[in-house]
């Protein structure tokens, strides 16, 4: 399940049409962000349900971070938040179940 602009909205709780085109940057900006920083992250996202949900709720994370941060006079911080950083070292370090009969 990709994520959806009224997924965002509806994450973001926001009514209306006019922020749509600056919610569709950030969207664009997540995806690209976690296709660059995670490796295999398209495989995995396209292999595993569980992977793609946890993803998914990265990427409405970091789109609420993005959007609610976009004021230029704000504190200067660059890095994510916390939490986002370590779900993003849990998508790096995934590793796939082992499927029956695959042995170990």
């Amino acid at each position: 399940m990709a994520v959806a602009l009224n997924d965002v909205k509806l994450y973001l709780r926001i009514d209306g049409e006019a922020e749509d085109s600056l919610l569709a940057q950030c969207m664009d900006a997540a995806e690209s962000y976690l296709v660059s920083a995670v490796s295999d992250y398209e495989a995995n996202y396209a292999a595993d349900a569980g992977y793609a949900a946890k993803a998914d709720m990265v990427k409405l994370a970091i789109i609420a971070e993005m959007y609610g941060n976009r004021d230029p006079s704000n504190d200067g911080r660059v890095d994510f938040p916390f939490c986002i950083r370590s779900q993003i070292t849990q998508l790096q370090y995934y590793v796939p179940a082992e499927t029956e009969g695959g042995g170990a």
